[in-house]
């Protein structure tokens, strides 16, 4: 086993709290959208939905308002917080210094059968319709195997964060580049498959370039960083 695999084995987890799993599901919520930016949390509601009391939710709630997910109103209304398109490009910047280091470190590391489940599931022709969601799961599931094979928590965690918030936005998706993204998505996969690191971080580095040259190009925004 590789050095580097030891170094990011996990520990068995303890069960979580209470206070952890409300942050938890309510953070999904949002994620999924089921809980849409600009929604009025209603404690009551919450609480019952999730079967726990008020002090548990009120601390997962906290949590969530520091991270920046939600945001309280002079009125003492909790709601969701918009992402703007602004903060899409700032988010896609950080992605695109960081993520290709990680599908450099990432190489090497993720299993085959993985990285293979992927290439299926994009190449799958009932699938290939633009705009399809299975596909854009298909796309997420190969950034996920990025960031948790990438054997630096701290990189990971930054990564998750950053597409996150980039899912909870209301400009998450390009109109029309669904085939173009695919075929960034295969040719990473080749990458990280052929086992060179250099040639995984420079894929990565252009198909995170081109998802950002689609926002600038699609919603006529320009980006501070050179985006």
């Amino acid at each position: 086993m590789a050095t580097s695999e030891i170094l990011y084995s996990e520990p068995a987890q303890p069960a979580l709290t209470a206070t952890e799993r409300a942050y938890n599901t309510v953070l999904d919520w949002i994620e999924t959208r089921q809980i849409g930016a600009g929604s009025v949390l209603d404690e009551r509601r919450l609480s019952a939905a999730l079967n726990i009391s008020r002090t548990p939710l009120r601390n997962a709630l906290n949590r969530l308002l520091g991270e920046g997910y939600l945001v309280r109103l002079v009125n003492g209304t909790t709601i969701v917080r918009e992402i703007g398109m602004g903060e899409v490009l700032e988010l896609l910047y950080v992605r695109r210094i960081l993520e290709p280091e990680a599908a450099a470190l990432a190489t090497g590391h993720i299993p085959t059968a993985a990285l293979q489940k992927v290439r299926q599931d994009i190449t799958d022709p009932e699938l290939s319709e633009d705009g399809r969601i299975e596909t854009w799961h298909a796309g997420d599931e190969l950034h996920d195997l990025v960031c948790e094979y990438c054997s630096n928590r701290s990189l990971s965690a930054i990564l998750k964060d950053a597409r996150r918030r980039i899912r909870i936005s209301n400009v998450e998706r390009v109109p029309g580049r669904n085939a173009e993204a695919n075929s960034e998505h295969l040719a990473i996969v080749d990458a990280l498959l052929s086992g060179d690191p250099e040639q995984a971080r420079e894929i990565m580095r252009k198909h995170l370039e081109n998802i950002a040259e689609g926002y600038l190009a699609a919603f006529g925004v320009r980006s501070e960083h050179g985006g």
